[in-house]
């Protein structure tokens, strides 16, 4: 900018010292003396500064000379944007929910929540080496997380390296979380109290893909630190949502233990058909215990799209090693930490404008939902079944989404039922608007 600055008041100076017949192109004799100008650049603080003068020793041809290096400069910098906009992209995401209790449970009001919004930057660094990166900044940008912040390292469509702050690959829903993807106001309930999405470790490891392999195999496989079942980096596990209290943000992530992660897709065994499968296993203690507290988490899930129609379903059992003494040494408010943790859920939906054969840019999907989700299916040896909220639930979720125009916005609207294992139920109807940019 103060090179453009300079540009401009040279420009006007020259204005005002060159005779009107230098600009009327009337060439001086050899003989004929023009006005003399010293041009001196110095430098105050680090920035160049121009500067004009009258002098007996200077020209016309030192200022034109002059003049044309700044804009040499000009383009430069211009260059240098314009390379910086080519490998440096700007994307996001955010969400905005109406939920409304009609359970009439004044414990539960009803309520607004700008639930997310998310900044993230990819780049490519070299022809082979990209940065991605995000920033959540969540209910209204009272609570703020480092989602993701990791290298790729291209070297082969089949083997590839990633490492830094990776989400973790376990699921089809917690690498690809935006909420324009999934029908739901909220995220299901097995993408939160099983798998704990967004779920992030720091590491690294290999990915990459085989496409002639039974229709195309993708895979990734992370060592990154371990969960956290024993509040030793801030972290625990709780009886009413299993391991997602255990995740840890990476600010001093305690990393005494380490975890192996992976996952294998099938993407197209035969047309509009997917299958997943993901592990995670990783001692959960580090250190704060004898006992190790080994979590193994496997989970199974598949996708189908035939013309209208669509499904999904996901499985997935979750094994906690030492769950007795990692109970011993929580507070009693965190519960009984089950051995055995199980969910499922399947969904479906219909696409009506397909179905009807309009030939439209916009979809609205009718769609269900039923979801099984138990965080106490197995108990350690003197240790009780949580039999309240916190043990197993039914969930029951029918809705309605609208795309329009494009797949990057959708506003919903769906009724949730949750039916516990005492008896007891709540019943809520929920409004959303969701969003993406890249």
């Amino acid at each position: 900018m103060k090179h453009i600055l300079s540009l401009v008041g040279a420009l006007i100076l020259a204005g005002s010292l060159v005779p009107s017949a230098a600009w009327s192109q009337q060439t001086p004799s050899p003989k004929q003396k023009t006005t003399d100008i010293l041009i001196i650049e110095e430098d105050s603080a680090g920035d160049d500064i121009l500067i004009i003068e009258e002098d007996g020793g200077g020209s016309i041809e030192d200022l034109r000379e002059e003049l044309n290096r700044l804009a040499d400069e000009i383009d430069d910098m211009r260059d240098t944007f314009g390379t910086l906009r080519k490998n440096v992209n700007v994307t996001g995401y955010g969400e905005v929910h109406y939920n409304v209790p009609i359970d009439n449970d004044p414990g539960r009001p009803t309520e607004f929540d700008a639930h997310r919004f998310v900044i993230g930057v990819n780049a490519r660094l070299a022809d082979w080496i990209y940065l991605s990166a995000e920033i959540d900044y969540e209910h209204a940008a009272q609570e703020l997380e480092f989602e993701m912040g990791y290298l790729d390292f291209l070297i082969d469509p089949t083997v590839n390296f990633r490492v830094g702050t990776v989400l973790i690959p376990v699921g089809f829903l917690n690498e690809y979380h935006e909420p324009t993807l999934f029908w739901t106001v909220e995220r299901p309930q097995f993408q939160t109290r099983i798998i704990p999405t967004s779920w992030n470790g720091t590491g690294g490891g290999f990915f990459g893909t085989f496409g002639n392999f039974l229709g195309g195999m993708n895979y990734r496989l992370y060592a990154v630190n371990s969960l956290d079942s024993v509040t030793a980096g801030g972290g625990s596990f709780k009886a009413s949502s299993g391991i997602r209290s255990g995740r840890l943000l990476p600010n001093h992530a305690i990393a005494e233990d380490i975890a192996l992660t992976g996952r294998v897709e099938f993407s197209n065994l035969f047309p509009g058909f997917q299958l997943g499968g993901s592990f995670y296993t990783g001692e959960t203690t580090h250190s704060s215990l004898e006992q190790g507290g080994r979590t193994t988490v496997l989970e199974a899930d598949i996708k189908y799209r035939l013309k209208w129609f669509e499904m999904n379903a996901s499985f997935a059992n979750i094994h906690v090693g030492n769950a007795a003494e990692i109970t011993n040494v929580l507070p009693a408010a965190n519960g009984n930490i089950a051995s055995n943790i199980l969910g499922y859920n399947i969904q479906a939906g219909i696409h009506w404008p397909q179905l009807l054969g309009k030939s439209t840019s916009h979809d609205v999907i009718t769609h269900f939902m039923y979801e099984f989700i138990d965080t106490q299916n197995q108990m350690a040896v003197g240790l009780s079944q949580e039999t309240d909220k916190d043990g197993e639930t039914d969930v029951y979720t029918a809705g309605v989404t609208w795309v329009p125009t494009t797949t990057n916005v959708s506003l919903k609207m769906d009724y949730t039922h949750q039916r516990f294992l005492d008896g007891t139920s709540t019943d809520q109807v929920n409004f959303g608007m969701a969003y993406m940019f890249f």
